[in-house]
């Protein structure tokens, strides 16, 4: 009788696997693959029930016939030790490399020439006096078209591009990569201004926001496809930011918390587990570059790093204006008072969640700047002798993509379609297996 039944439980079993089988394929037959307007897979489309679907991201950095206009990613340099370099970058559809020396890199693309400065570019102190000027602006997310007109609007440059703020400081609050296509355009021209910047006597601080985080360690999660499709053709996610990269090495230098004078800079917020912790200034931005200088995959039980980069640390946290269920209530004045006491602070400046415009929180002692979407106020704060400001851009972020969206049919009988699946559960796994939060 046991016999029996498990025999018909076998057959049940191996019964059901084949609906569940036919019926994923059935799915797959009727299935679409959503492209970019240049031809670069974004998302495959799976129809369910009645009118409604399932959009699946694509993360392979693949495409069809694609070709974009005038578009450089790049480039990825390398040194070799002995004073030479080696770079890589994409230019409208495939990667060009090339070899040299001496302390400047000269491309071409799409008719236009480029240059780019290889030099050192030292990390200003992460702990300094509250300078004449300072200009904070967060969230920029590989809008380069932003990131340009922000700058001369606000006077940090001049017509020509060149760096303007004299002795001023240009603080920008993390989430500089990610979401938008020209993220190497956002980071080499940060690069380039604080170069300029320390010449003239002042400063430009690249805090690091979450999203930094990801990308230094190989999460594509929140990538554009037209700039996965690039780095897929330079060699890969992970080596475009290695260590070993000049971009890679610079950014993983920068600090995650700042402080000017009495104002205290970082990416998410100060909880009251970073309180806890005991970690001041410099010693959150030597876990920071401790970690990102780490092999990828190594597993940190280290507390400070959730100080860091843990839910409630200075990258992530989110309490100054919402909760996060089960993790914290939104912060109260006592806990703000605890923070600023802890870091000898009279203000705390903040991005990471979106306001509609810069906003003062907990009696002016917490500065919200991410105004980061299509609605908000085009805003950035300044301080002028220690003093908050609020200036307004008028320019807007235009976060949506100017293009359309192609549509094409998934087939299981094309082997490159067939290839695309593979890949899509392959950067799954690896994704699902990335630590998190760090």
């Amino acid at each position: 009788m046991v016999r029996r039944w498990l025999k018909r439980g076998a057959y049940t079993l191996v019964g059901a696997l084949v609906i569940v089988l036919v019926a994923f394929v059935v799915l797959l037959s009727r299935a679409g693959i959503e492209l970019t307007e240049h031809g670069v897979h974004r998302r495959l489309v799976v129809p369910t029930i009645g009118t409604t679907s399932i959009a699946l991201p694509i993360y392979s950095g693949t495409g069809d016939r694609v070709a974009m206009p005038g578009f450089l990613d790049g480039p990825v340099v390398r040194r070799d030790g002995a004073g030479g370099w080696t770079a890589r970058w994409f230019c409208i559809d495939r990667a060009e490399t090339l070899t040299g020396r001496g302390a400047t890199l000269r491309l071409e693309c799409g008719g236009r020439a480029y240059a780019f400065s290889l030099d050192d570019v030292a990390v200003p102190p992460a702990v300094a006096p509250m300078p004449e000027r300072v200009l904070a602006i967060s969230d920029i997310e590989g809008n380069a078209r932003f990131l340009e007109a922000a700058l001369r609007k606000s006077g940090v440059v001049d017509t020509t591009g060149e760096w303007a703020l004299g002795r001023g400081h240009l603080v920008v609050l993390g989430d500089s990569v990610d979401r938008g296509r020209d993220v190497f355009a956002v980071l080499w021209r940060l690069h380039d201004l604080s170069a300029q910047a320390s010449a003239a006597g002042g400063a430009v601080h690249v805090v690091l926001g979450n999203h930094e985080q990801y990308v230094l360690r190989s999460n594509i999660s929140r990538a554009h496809p037209e700039h996965l499709y690039a780095l897929n053709a330079m060699g890969g996610y992970a080596a475009a930011f290695a260590e070993d990269t000049v971009i890679g090495g610079w950014l993983r230098r920068q600090p995650v918390a700042l402080k000017l004078g009495d104002v205290l800079f970082v990416h998410g917020g100060i909880s009251p587990e970073v309180v806890r912790s005991g970690l001041d200034v410099p010693a959150l931005n030597a876990a920071s570059a401790d970690y990102l200088a780490s092999t990828p995959g190594h597993v940190w039980t280290d507390a400070a790093l959730d100080a860091v980069f843990g839910m409630a640390g200075v990258t992530q946290y989110r309490g100054y204006l919402m909760p996060l269920e089960d993790r914290y209530p939104i912060a109260t004045q006592a806990q703000v008072d605890d923070a600023l006491k802890a870091y000898g602070a009279s203000a705390i400046v903040v991005a990471h969640t979106p306001v509609p415009r810069v906003t003062r929180l907990f009696e002016g002692r917490v500065l919200a700047v991410d105004v980061n979407e299509d609605g908000a106020q085009p805003e950035v704060l300044a301080f002028a002798s220690g003093k908050p400001e609020i200036l307004d851009l008028g320019e807007p972020r235009r976060l949506r993509d100017a293009g359309g969206t192609l549509h094409r049919e998934f087939s299981l009988l094309n082997a490159e379609d067939r290839r695309l699946l593979a890949d899509m559960y392959r950067h799954a796994r690896r994704l699902s297996a990335l630590p998190h939060p760090y």
